[in-house]
């Protein structure tokens, strides 16, 4: 599209109104400019003006101080041209009084350098034409603009109203054309300067008569080989009927995002192998991860199954808080820990995402000799000569055979002061320690009181992450605070 730059009247700047650009600053910018635009007669008769409403998006990566704005009107009458200079977002009276056949309305974004143009949206108002919207949703709630993923469902709403049925009223008010395009960006497109004329046009639908209406598409449109893993966007616009008083318009248009569904494999780890004292180096390798989504591997005793909530492996989480899709490659290594008994295990790579939790890859495994249980510790320390009781204390250091176990330590040592201890950390009295690797079978805990009173302690929550384990207690409002740390069997 040419760029086409006019001289604005200056004193029309005067009524811009301010607003702040950062609505959505909190969120991941675009990929590539976006802007919203509406246009609205406030008081219907002769001479008066719309009231403009613009807001515009850059990417995160763009420079605001080399991008200027605009809002370009276009009588449609005969077609005279003006714009607007504005700041990223705002609101303004137009600066032209619409003609008998109205004003088209565009917002624009222009960059520096390099020189480029951006039209971020567009909408219509004119006498003879209906007044319509077009809302796209999604289960994604990213308020910058509607996006999704290919397998999911999304919904555009459409709402029109001013169609005049009487056969002696002007064409271009006797409907609207709900027009749908959909457009690839390609293996690894983001939607960055993208030539929307190309894109591919999937149907027309009249629209006859006021009111609204909901459409759903369970899966994108978009041309690709793989329908899972479209990338691309789809385009919903309300184009009015072709008539004399006032050429065919965009009065309402909107688009979506689609993005690719995850994929993921796990290597290093065959089905079936069996992992021994060391446990191999595994490599995960992750494409198209959501642009919002927490992707992580974890394991569990036994086969496959659908929501079992495991042990998540350390260094594993990977959190995605962008506008386009990421891939990511991690390796993983010294995992042994997280192993608490032999047998089979599933370990399996997860992603959640707006749309709920999905499984992207597993394997499943055997477990033998990583994991020493109780009984066979207490036969490699103690042989069948006694003073091997879970609450019998062989050296006498007030630690009992139990725990000795849970925390590896040597039942036949001295071994005070080698228990985890509380350490002040912020407004907290913390525990914090790992299961010591080749420990099973054991169940961690801890309790807090301020009197040492039998009856007085309180249980206290679990905030680590196996197979690490986070015992915190907030200290204020407490003159005296004790932690202990419980052991049982599972």
């Amino acid at each position: 599209m040419s760029l086409r730059i006019t001289t604005p009247i200056a004193a029309v700047a005067g009524t811009v109104l301010l607003c702040s650009p950062s609505a959505f600053a909190a969120q991941p910018n675009p990929s590539a400019p976006v802007g919203r635009l509406t246009a609205e007669t406030m008081i219907a008769g002769p001479g008066m003006k719309p009231l403009i409403r613009w807001s515009a998006v850059l990417p995160a990566d763009a420079n605001a101080g080399d991008h200027a704005f605009h809002i370009r009107q276009e009588q449609l009458q005969d077609f005279t041209v003006f714009d607007l200079p504005v700041p990223q977002a705002g609101e303004a009276f137009s600066p032209l009084v619409p003609g008998d056949a109205g004003s088209k309305f565009e917002l624009w974004a222009v960059r520096g350098s390099p020189l480029a143009a951006y039209l971020l949206d567009t909408t219509v108002v004119s006498p003879y034409l209906p007044r319509a919207t077009v809302t796209i949703r999604s289960e994604d709630p990213y308020p910058v603009l509607p996006r999704t993923r290919a397998d999911r469902p999304f919904f555009v709403d459409v709402a029109v109203q001013g169609i005049v049925g009487a056969a002696e009223a002007p064409n271009s008010l006797k409907g609207a054309t709900l027009v749908r395009h959909a457009q690839s960006y390609g293996a690894a497109g983001t939607g960055a300067n993208l030539d929307r004329s190309q894109a591919t046009l999937l149907s027309q639908s009249p629209v006859t008569a006021d009111g609204g209406q909901t459409l759903t598409f369970a899966v994108s449109g978009i041309p690709e080989v793989e329908p899972l893993k479209a990338r691309g966007e789809e385009r919903f616009s309300l184009v009015s009927l072709p008539d004399d008083r006032v050429p065919e318009s965009i009065i309402s248009s909107r688009f979506i995002q689609i993005w690719p569904v995850a994929a993921g494999s796990i290597s290093g780890l065959e089905p079936g192998q069996l992992i021994g004292r060391a446990v191999p180096q595994i490599t995960l390798q992750l494409s198209d991860l959501y642009p919002s989504s927490t992707t992580y591997a974890q394991v569990y005793p036994g086969s496959p199954r659908a929501g079992v909530a495991g042990t998540i492996l350390p260094v594993s989480t990977i959190t995605v808080d962008d506008s386009v899709p990421a891939d990511r490659t991690l390796v993983l290594g010294n995992y042994g820990p997280v192993f608490d008994s032999d047998g089979l295990w599933t370990l399996e790579l997860l992603t959640r995402t707006p749309f709920g939790t999905d499984r992207i890859a597993h394997v499943s495994f055997q477990v033998e000799g990583l994991v020493t249980t109780i009984d066979d510790w207490r036969q490699l320390h103690f042989g069948s000569g006694g003073h091997d009781g879970d609450l019998d204390d062989f050296e006498k250091d007030g630690i009992p055979n139990l725990v000795e176990y849970a925390f590896g330590l040597a039942p036949k040592s001295n071994s005070a002061g080698r228990l985890p201890a509380p350490r002040l950390s912020g407004d907290e009295l913390v525990i914090r320690f790992t299961r010591p690797a080749g420990v099973g079978g054991i169940v961690y805990g801890a309790e807090w009181s301020t009197s040492l009173l039998p009856g007085s302690w309180v249980p206290i929550a679990d905030s680590g992450e196996l197979p690490e384990h986070v015992f915190g207690v907030p200290v204020e409002g407490k003159p005296r605070l004790y932690l202990r740390l419980k052991v049982t069997r599972k």
